[in-house]
């Protein structure tokens, strides 16, 4: 049953509104104990003398590192295999999940790499697999990662700390919004990967923030999730099979508005902060944010720079 639509609750007279009420009341317990349990982890890893001091400090080196430098996040959408990616060299780029497929990470390293779903840190050997080649084909790149679960496995491979960015999460973005945006703290959970790299972004104070490979398209077939490579992110991984024909339509659509909401409360954080995201995807259905061409973009950016250089 959808929490959308509290009324279907009536056709049971057993429970009701009191029964609809009280379930609301046990989630909303359940994800603040999962958040005070991040915490108390966290501070195993980064004690302080005082509860409100910051969980990650180390998170607070990103804060303003690209004040006023634009950013390019680069999702995986199919889209991108006609988009010239090589013209971002130089840029401050943000990148994802499966992104090392693509042949440009043998032109340049992107200056962020994220990753979000717990599936890539639940040590399965497609997990494994996935990270061991991960740690090999970004050796140049920062990591973005979620403290619980990801720590471990990453100084296992022995990434230096340095490279990393661990973010821990409390609330749900598509619901609590975006009241204030501090990394070294909990963060509201993502549905995707790109709404974290947005949120690294801001923090970083990236401006303008252009979004590439963003097809979201899900909604329009039924089959595979699609990306610009063939084959799936985790090959023969148990729960990450990406046949999104295995759900019913219906939560997919549900789970497109939560991204969609996720989305809305970004783009209102960055607005009162004086910030633009643009998205530069060819095609796609993301309509929340303001449009414009890749190309026309990489030309302008070229002019300032040449201008600058004058």
């Amino acid at each position: 049953m959808s929490e959308a639509l509290p009324f279907r609750y009536r056709e049971n007279q057993l429970y009701g509104w009191p029964f609809y009420i009280a379930r609301k009341v046990l989630r909303g317990a359940a994800r603040r104990m999962q958040s005070l349990a991040d915490g108390l982890s966290m501070r195993e890893k980064y004690p302080s003398p005082f509860f409100g001091k910051p969980l990650l400090p180390a998170s607070a080196l990103l804060k303003d590192r690209h004040r006023g430098r634009r950013c390019f996040i680069i999702g995986n959408g199919p889209s991108i295999e006609s988009q010239d990616l090589n013209a971002l060299a130089g840029e401050v780029t943000f990148v994802m999940n499966g992104f090392l497929h693509h042949p440009v990470m043998e032109a340049f390293q992107p200056t962020y790499y994220c990753l979000g779903d717990p599936c890539y840190f639940d040590r399965s050997e497609s997990s494994s697999r996935f990270l061991d080649r991960l740690v090999e084909a970004a050796a140049g790149s920062h990591f973005i990662l979620p403290y619980i679960g990801a720590s471990q496995m990453i100084e296992e491979r022995k990434v230096p700390a340095e490279r990393i960015t661990f973010v821990t999460f409390g609330g749900i973005l598509s619901s609590s919004g975006l009241p204030r945006l501090d990394l070294t703290r909990p963060i509201p959970s993502i549905t995707t990967c790109a709404e974290l790299a947005m949120l690294v972004a801001l923090y970083a104070g990236c401006s303008p923030i252009y979004l590439i490979g963003l097809d979201h398209d899900w909604l329009a077939h039924r089959g595979l999730y699609t990306h610009f490579y063939p084959q799936k992110t985790l090959e023969n991984h148990a729960v990450a099979h990406g046949d999104l024909g295995k759900y019913p339509y219906g939560v997919v659509i549900e789970s497109t508005l939560k991204v969609w909401r996720g989305y809305e409360a970004i783009k209102g954080y960055a607005g009162a902060h004086g910030q633009q995201i643009i998205n530069a995807t060819r095609g796609g259905f993301l309509d929340v944010f303001e449009r414009a061409n890749l190309e026309e973009i990489i030309v302008q950016g070229s002019h300032s720079s040449t201008a600058r250089a004058a």
